[in-house]
């Protein structure tokens, strides 16, 4: 068995492995201590919101409820090693390492449990965050001690940027890791009890576009735009490279004379002759030249170069894993320097390539090579991650439901050049990092090895999360809010796969029954992007033809396939339970078709019906007397009604409200009603006013009705609000 390669100690003081954590775990406890008091959780919190502890102790559940254990931070079932940002996708990653075989709430064949991760974004170095939501996935019991890494994602657009020849945004990223319990929204300091926190460096995209011509002009007049301004500016611009801030890279002269000392010969000289010395071509002598001119010595980097030591001195992967459900691998990489990588941000920089193998119990095989861009920035204190995604096909290696198989992953790093399809190869610039990874079961329902298509997302919940019977969704919905018993409307997406898909040519279409129809196709366009070895192209618009008929583009032979898995979307009409299909036609062969499964899901297609009028006095638009008591009636109807609200505008101090004859809170922050009964609700409400606190004004009263439907797969409730007017004076 060959050795593993030994990694080079760095020439400088090394960063940190790994990203900051916030609070180490000092808490992972022996197993046999907390196996029980996990299993009983939720049991456990429902009793006592404080049994865990908070470590808040201006919180009011200190006061109300006493701890009965400390648990918060325990890593010993799971942790958040690393997280880092890939900005030309978008793509904010998360990967997490499962540590033992037990503990997770069950085997393969049930529910298991959740692992969340929430993130969040800050632009002052901690100061404030702001929410980007909550994603998650199943874990199960295993059985073996062995860990296992997967990778979460979500997509994070920056809010702020600057042109690439200004000060880099930097902002800082912060993943909270909770076993079966979602971190809140809006909580960036919450505590975990079985989890950690982890922070990172991230950075931000910056504009190169003519924007940027535009401020340098209006700063050079004293000008200065903000955020927005820049934002609809660039709306209005046409897409031109502004090519004064557009460089092509350093040339050997710039390298040598920007870099000086900070950056030694064999890194500086190893773009120049790396492509020579691995393809095993010869110096020219005008090359030979030209490095003795800049004083890089020609055998000194071949030396270097020739240790086979990986160096992890500029750059390192930390962490590798595997996205079960995008069939997506992902690693971490920590920029270290502030220099040493080709070019500022206004020039094309140099690549940071991955290099992915998985052995599936008979070897390493080769999946496929991706890159991410870095360049020389100012590099805050931790570094700067950076991820490189490689959408990848295990439909050879799923098992039937409930068998879950594993992998290996193994990933090499290299800088600026791309690695040969060798597992053991050493790169002079970068490093390797091995882990286990979970391979999701296939479908229920979706047989080992034949060509199946499969919905998995609708208006994106999980399928398994729909009920067969009322064709409503309950459980955690991919963009991090819950639904309860929700129907659909708006532009509702499928997201799935065409399983074991071989390199036939094949078109699609959309199969849907509306309430009291027969099947028919959905006509609507679909917009998609192809990713091939990660490099997404721009959108595609798909048309139907007058049958529905659609060519599919993805073609796993190729590496191409469909972003975000989008086969398409509908737009109910009418209220009800639809059904919906995915169908395929084999165009090599001609009439061989293949059905998805139907999905039964239950459509919701109008606001609530929402109503608010003053009873007392002179009614609606009427005169009061500061300190009146002013009542009236509310209605909010719809069949899928979650919750309403009643408030006053502008708000006011000391105003309180009673509905139904129930006093509720300060009217200053709105009163509400939740949950209410399926069909919504009717009643009564009271406001009293205070002489000496409520100015004499002219008030709005505003009611606001939600319901439960899942809107447009991307929010949770139509809404509705109503205002009256009345005086006080």
């Amino acid at each position: 068995m060959q050795s593993q390669p030994r990694k080079a100690v760095p020439q400088t003081a090394p960063t940190a492995k790994v990203p900051a954590t916030i609070a180490p775990a000092g808490a992972a406890a022996a197993a046999d201590d907390n196996a029980g008091l996990r299993s009983q959780q939720h049991w456990l919190l429902l009793k006592n919101p404080n049994y865990f502890g908070i470590q808040d102790k201006d919180s009011p559940l200190n006061q109300l409820f006493k701890p009965e254990v400390n648990i918060q931070y325990n890593t010993f079932y799971e942790q958040v090693t690393c997280v880092s940002y890939k900005p030309d996708i978008q793509r904010l990653s998360a990967i997490v390492k499962v540590k033992q075989g037990y503990g997770y709430s069950g085997g393969p064949c049930t529910p298991g449990s959740k692992e969340y991760v929430r993130f969040y974004v800050s632009y002052d170095n901690g100061t404030s965050w702001e929410d980007e939501g909550v994603v998650d996935f199943n874990i199960h019991d295993f059985g073996a001690n062995e860990d296992l890494c997967y990778e979460l994602f979500t997509t994070f657009t920056p809010k702020k940027r600057s042109c690439c020849d200004k000060k880099p945004v930097l902002p800082r990223a912060r993943a909270i890791l909770s076993w079966n319990q979602p971190p809140p929204a809006g909580a960036p300091f919450w505590i975990p009890i079985w989890g950690n926190v982890l922070d990172a460096n991230i950075q931000a995209a910056p504009r190169t576009g003519f924007i940027c011509l535009l401020d340098d002009i209006l700063g050079n007049v004293g000008v200065k735009l903000d955020e927005k301004q820049f934002d609809q500016v660039e709306k209005n611009l046409p897409p031109l490279e502004y090519t004064a801030v557009a460089k092509e890279n350093y040339s050997l002269a710039e390298i040598s004379k920007i870099y000086g000392k900070e950056v030694e010969p064999a890194r500086k000289g190893y773009s120049f002759v790396s492509n020579a010395l691995f393809t095993k071509a010869a110096i020219t002598a005008p090359q030979y030249e030209l490095l003795k001119k800049y004083e890089l010595d020609l055998s000194d980097i071949i030396g270097v170069l020739q240790q086979q030591q990986f160096n992890t001195t500029y750059e390192e992967v930390s962490c590798v894993g595997l996205n079960r459900e995008f069939d997506t691998l992902n690693a971490a990489i920590q920029i270290k320097r502030n220099a040493g990588y080709s070019g500022n941000l206004c020039s094309k920089g140099s690549k940071e390539y991955l290099a992915y193998y998985m052995d599936f119990g008979g070897g390493w095989v080769y999946m496929g090579t991706s890159s991410v861009t870095v360049h020389d920035i100012p590099i805050p204190d931790g570094g700067l991650w950076y991820n490189a995604p490689l959408k990848i096909v295990l439909d050879p290696y799923q098992k039937e439901w409930c068998q879950t198989g594993k992998a290996k992953v193994r990933v090499i790093l290299s800088w600026n050049y791309v690695p040969p399809v060798d597992p053991n190869w050493v790169a002079p610039w970068g490093d390797r990092e091995e882990c286990t990874v979970e391979i999701k079961p296939l479908p229920q329902g979706v047989p080992n090895g034949q060509l199946k298509p499969f919905i998995e997302l609708l208006g994106g919940m999980p399928v398994d999360l729909i009920s067969g019977v009322t064709g409503e969704a309950n459980g955690l919905h991919t963009l991090g809010f819950t639904a309860v018993q929700s129907p659909f409307g708006g532009n509702t997406t499928l997201r799935g796969r065409f399983f074991n898909q071989n390199t036939h040519n094949f078109r699609y279409r959309i199969r849907v029954i509306e309430p009291g129809t027969s099947e028919h196709s959905v006509m609507s366009p679909v917009h998609i992007k192809t990713d091939t070895f990660g490099t997404i192209s721009p959108a595609i618009t798909l048309t139907p033809d007058a049958n529905g008929w659609m060519p599919y583009l993805a073609n796993p032979s190729s590496n191409t396939f469909i972003v975000d898995d989008l086969f398409g979307s509908f737009v109910p009409a009418q209220n009800g339970v639809h059904y919906i299909k995915i169908e395929f036609e084999d165009v090599s062969l001609g009439g061989v078709f293949y059905n998805s499964q139907w999905v039964k899901f239950l459509a919701d297609v109008h606001a609530p019906d929402v109503d608010v009028t003053i009873t007392s006095g002179g009614g609606d638009c009427g005169d009061f007397p500061p300190g009146s008591s002013i009542s009236g009636t509310y209605q909010m109807l719809d069949n899928d009604a979650d919750s309403l609200s009643l408030y006053i505008t502008p708000a006011a101090a000391g105003t309180t409200i009673t509905i139904d004859g129930l006093p509720t809170a300060s009217l200053a922050y709105g009163s509400g009603l939740f949950p209410l009964p399926n069909n919504g609700k009717s009643g009564t409400w009271t406001l009293q006013t205070t002489a000496n606190v409520t100015p004499p004004c002219g008030y709005n009263i505003w009611i606001q009705g939600h319901d439960r439907t899942i809107v447009g797969s991307s929010q949770y409730g139509y809404y509705n609000y109503m205002p009256k007017g009345f005086c006080l004076g």
